[in-house]
């Protein structure tokens, strides 16, 4: 997965194109509005959320993904509007900079330090740390699955083993595998405890917490902060659950490891956990490149706490800012019964697990409810000091209807009329929103990750590889529209090659991961080919990606002629209507009926040649 592909997984496009769209309204599973890159009166411009995809029918004429569309709406080149749109989803990418062999030593030094953490657990020390996870229902094929293990217990056995491999005392610090020593020796950062391995959301190795066996303080401990461990940038088994919450549009959060485990272990895949208490807005926009519904499960002891309620109050606040008011973003609350820990509960009772996260109160509902766990409400004071938090929380909600629902259920909670309500804290009112045009991005730079697991697509590559190693071939693709190319490398590339006169001015304009894509497809094995079998080569492929163009559109017309009514939006603010609908759908069919009829006269001209 590119540093790209990362970031559009973390945002809905209709999201972002709302703060350039604000009349984008809902059309059947769609959303339309007047397109914001020409005066029209009936909107032609629809966004595909399935898709995570837009397309203008009027005059623009074109379409694309989230990056295009800020690309087009900013005036901005590939790597302003990709620096844009980190910043927006909470990537950072000075560190995806890094993602270089600096920062791949330190994923290889965590897994060679993982398969000694294993072969430690399995063996003759590991006996009490095997009893310990025994007791928690994790038996061995359990701990290999997770990839569970044990820390020797001696100050630097870590570091004498990781050295002896061929790593440097310093990868091994930097790591957070060891602290440093000042005058002293550097000694291991984990002593003697349970051991988690910990992965970013591409499943490499970041960090590691550790579970202490003996007692000693504190009970868990995580990697320090590294260039490649952040636990606020990290759910823990996200990227085991991604898919999971992305089939079931609902994400579970739990605080511990352990939880998540037995989760899993239990077949409720969509569970992560949060490592912590409140999230943090990089660990909500992970989430919410998946799902827009959410449950956080709190044990029952934590349930009537301060500290849970500002935990709550905190994470509510920051899914309110990630979601900007988006009427479809759910957060409830589950409660585990019984005093238990969630991963407790699960092993006891793992059918009844569905059931509570099924009855799983809205948050605002379940704050109301607790408020007399939170404070004293029999008195002014108490009554006082929750009304004014749980105002904070209703004026974060975007629609003014459920302010006034739940300002009036607030007052039924304290007990008071809602005329004495508003004279003490006023009335509810919407918080306003943040900007969300063009962000300013300090301290950030423009990077690129490298190519990982990346679906290829064969037609595109085969294209761009006769493009690359015979530049005579351009004039015969022109007027190819760069989004008939689905990946979005592949269109810069593109874009780039058809301004340039050679490879070596192509690469000086390339930055980042698309200069080894650029290499990558100019050393792709091409059969060998003379001038005409080139140019008829390139002209096929031409007329493939075309193809698949205008069938990508015939389907996105399909939704939306199910969707439009006879006479609907003739007049202004409402989406096209069905014969508008209908004279498009009828233009992308001649325009393939007119590419078919090219292609059979190509083709027997070829033959009586």
């Amino acid at each position: 997965m590119t540093i790209a592909d990362d970031i559009k997984q973390r945002l809905d496009i209709v999201d972002v194109v709302s703060g350039y769209a604000p009349n984008l309204r809902r059309a059947g599973r769609n959303f339309a509005a007047p397109c914001p890159f020409h005066d029209e009166r009936t909107p032609s411009f629809y966004v595909f959320p399935d898709r995570q995809s837009w397309r203008c029918f009027g005059a623009c004429a074109t379409g694309g993904d989230v990056l295009s569309f800020v690309m087009r709406a900013e005036k901005l080149e590939f790597k302003d509007a990709l620096r844009l749109l980190a910043e927006r989803a909470g990537v950072s990418l000075a560190e995806a900079r890094r993602d270089d062999p600096q920062r791949n030593a330190l994923y290889r030094v965590n897994d060679a330090a993982q398969a000694l953490f294993q072969d430690a657990l399995r063996g003759q020390q590991g006996i009490a740390a095997r009893a310990y996870l025994q007791g928690r229902g994790i038996d061995a094929d359990a701990a290999r699955r997770f990839g569970l293990g044990l820390s020797p217990s001696s100050g630097n056995a870590l570091m004498e083993h990781l050295t002896a491999l061929g790593f440097a005392r310093e990868q091994v610090i930097e790591a957070g595998l060891a602290t440093r020593g000042g005058d002293l020796p550097s000694r291991d950062m984990f002593l003697g405890r349970v051991m988690v391995p910990i992965h970013d959301g591409q499943g490499n190795l970041a960090g590691f917490g550790g579970r202490s066996l003996d007692g000693s303080e504190p009970k868990y401990l995580n990697s320090p902060r590294t260039p490649v461990f952040d636990k606020g940038r990290i759910l823990y088994l996200f990227h085991r659950a991604r898919k999971a919450i992305r089939e079931q549009g609902e994400a579970v959060i739990v605080e511990g490891y352990m939880d998540a485990i037995a989760a899993h272990m239990h077949g409720y895949e969509n569970v992560v956990a949060s490592m912590g208490t409140a999230l943090t807005q990089e660990q909500v926009s992970i989430l919410k490149g998946a799902a827009k519904k959410f449950i956080m499960a709190l044990d029952a002891d934590a349930a009537g706490q301060q500290a849970t309620f500002r935990s709550l109050r905190d994470s509510w606040g920051v899914f309110q800012q990630a979601f900007q008011g988006n009427a479809e973003l759910s957060l409830r609350v589950l409660v585990v019964p019984a005093g238990k820990d969630p991963d407790e509960y699960i092993r006891a009772n793992p059918k009844e697990w569905g059931r509570l996260t099924s009855e799983a109160q809205n948050i605002l509902d379940y704050l109301l409810a607790s408020l007399p766990r939170f404070w004293d409400i029999t008195t002014s004071q108490g009554k006082a000091q929750a009304a004014e938090e749980v105002k904070a929380l209703i004026n974060k909600m975007g629609n003014a209807f459920d302010q006034d629902t739940y300002f009036r259920k607030l007052a039924q909670a304290l007990g008071v009329s809602l005329e004495t309500l508003e004279a003490a804290i006023g009335k509810p009112g919407a918080q306003a929103r943040g900007g969300q045009g063009r962000r300013a991005v300090a301290g950030r730079d423009v990077s690129s990750g490298v190519f990982e697991q990346k679906r290829r697509d064969l037609l595109e590559e085969h294209f761009l590889g006769m493009l690359l190693r015979w530049p005579e071939l351009r004039g015969r693709v022109q007027e190819l529209d760069p989004h008939c190319l689905s990946a979005w490398e592949d269109r810069q590339v593109f874009t780039e090659w058809m301004h340039c006169s050679t490879m070596e001015e192509l690469t000086e304009r390339l930055e980042g991961e698309l200069r080894p894509r650029a290499e990558h497809l100019l050393t792709l094995a091409l059969p060998p080919m003379d001038l005409r079998q080139r140019e008829q080569a390139i002209v096929d492929c031409f007329h493939r990606l075309e193809e698949r163009r205008l069938r990508a559109m015939k389907e996105e017309e399909a939704l939306l002629l199910t969707q439009a009514q006879p006479g609907e939006g003739q007049q202004e603010g409402k989406p096209q209507s069905l014969d508008d609908l209908s004279s498009q759908a009828i233009a992308t069919n001649q325009a393939l009926r007119q590419l078919f009829l090219t292609k059979s006269l190509k083709h027997r001209r070829g033959q009586e040649s």
